[in-house]
């Protein structure tokens, strides 16, 4: 009997170690779940504005788990350096949001209710708010946290840093951004420059390419920008000379009005036509017959390459900058 108390002993045991082993083994699954959830779990925010007094964002759950936004926390500035609160509320909210669902609207429906001390407040919206600039906060019931700055995306500031990661100046992207002027083909009417009659020197070509200003930084153009026409065999340079909307230019009996250096603002991000006709000096010349800013005239029917180099300076800087614009096709016939 003494062994079989002790045999049902060491087998109670092993029951019981095995169930502490299960039990632990499953507690450690259970946190690895849900440290695997809560790192799991992003949002990407699309838009945040405050329209009509009332906060309307736009978030997307772009994580791999369903979300369970419990609280949001909504900051109020005076402006946008964001640096010192006007006041802080904290709102409670119980919204699921699905694994790539977007939410939108998120601050315009009544779906919060006010933390106050001792108790919550009556449903209500992200409304009544008097600033444009404020600081979301949504935490999910894992604990994450995602918070982003209204508006969103951020603002971009004339003057502030441009990160350079595209040329400062391109060509506009438009059907209009390439057209010409001339007394023969296209007399006081814009049309397009990319295919068009070839133009002697006495039609006085006057031709205009829309640019564009990427950066949040004034512009400035230098009156030694040309545009260039090139074949296998020819080209043909062409100065910039002034700004002319009208096209009234190319009634002048001798040569197009030559630019004035800096006259031409390009605005952050916006755009402009610049215009080229004159005939530019040696080297680019080459010691042509055609006099030094005299009308330039379309070389012989075919393709060209035509391509810009455009000199300037960012305002309230001293460096002269250079770029060359890409090459594009243009048919003369």
């Amino acid at each position: 009997m003494f062994i079989i108390a002790i045999f049902f002993i060491c087998l109670v045991s092993t029951f019981v170690i095995q169930g502490l082993t299960n039990s632990y083994n499953q507690t450690v699954l259970d946190r690895n779940r849900m440290d695997w959830e809560r790192t799991s779990e992003h949002v990407t925010f699309i838009k945040a504005i405050v329209a009509n007094n009332v906060l309307n964002a736009t978030f997307s759950n772009d994580g791999r788990v369903t979300l369970h936004i419990v609280q949001v926390w909504l900051s109020e500035f005076p402006d946008n350096k964001y640096s010192s609160a006007n006041w802080q509320i904290q709102l409670y909210t119980s919204r699921y949001i699905s694994s790539g669902e977007t939410v939108n609207g998120f601050g315009f429906f009544p779906d919060f209710k006010r933390i106050n001390v001792g108790g919550l407040g009556s449903l209500t919206s992200l409304s009544g708010l008097t600033s444009q600039y404020y600081k979301l906060k949504l935490v999910t019931e894992r604990g994450n946290t995602f918070e982003c700055q209204v508006p969103w995306p951020p603002e971009e500031e004339d003057g502030g840093p441009w990160e350079g990661n595209t040329y400062a100046i391109i060509v506009a992207d438009v059907s209009e951004n390439f057209q010409y002027q001339d007394k023969r083909s296209s007399y006081h009417k814009w049309s397009t420059a990319w295919l068009k009659p070839s133009s002697t020197s006495g039609d006085h070509c006057l031709y205009r390419v829309k640019v564009r200003n990427t950066t949040p930084l004034e512009i400035w153009i230098h009156s030694d920008s040309f545009m260039f026409t090139q074949s296998y065999s020819s080209d043909a340079p062409r100065y910039i000379v002034a700004e002319d909307p009208t096209g009234s230019m190319v009634d002048n009996p001798g040569y197009p009005t030559p630019y004035v250096n800096n006259s031409i603002k390009i605005p952050a991000r916006s755009e402009v036509y610049l215009y080229f006709a004159a005939v530019p000096p040696d080297p680019y010349n080459k010691g042509g017959s055609t006099q030094v800013g005299d009308w330039q005239k379309d070389l012989g029917n075919g393709w060209y390459q035509v391509a810009y180099l455009i000199t300037f300076h960012f305002k309230d800087e001293d460096m002269r900058r250079i770029i060359t614009l890409p090459a594009q096709g243009q048919f003369i016939y």
